[in-house]
């Protein structure tokens, strides 16, 4: 049975942090749980795409979607590093967050 519960995090932080956190929710208009929320999705996301960078792992399982696509300029894929010229074909993949991750036809 899925468990489609939210969980509450309590957290303390300074007054100083708060503060920035409700006005840059305020700035963005919305609430400063979403703003939180956002955030730390966002956060894990970027420390998983550089640990990957670091230890040279490619992780591609939070792809939300692929598109096939013609690159503009020479770009490597993003899996077994094959150089691609521009004008080829290739598939893009976008995470949840907006990165994206980009694939030979070989890799794809």
């Amino acid at each position: 049975m899925p468990d489609n519960k939210d969980y509450i995090l309590n957290i303390r932080v300074s007054k100083e942090l708060y503060e920035k956190l409700k006005h840059k929710a305020k700035e963005n208009s919305e609430s400063l749980s979403d703003l939180v929320r956002k955030s730390l999705d966002d956060s894990w996301e970027i420390f998983g795409d550089l640990r990957n960078e670091i230890f040279g792992q490619k992780e591609t399982d939070n792809i939300v979607y692929y598109q096939k696509v013609i690159i503009a300029k020479d770009i490597k894929c993003s899996r077994c590093n094959t150089d691609i010229s521009k004008g080829a074909e290739m598939f893009v993949g976008e995470t949840k967050s907006g990165g994206k991750k980009y694939f030979c036809t070989v890799c794809f």
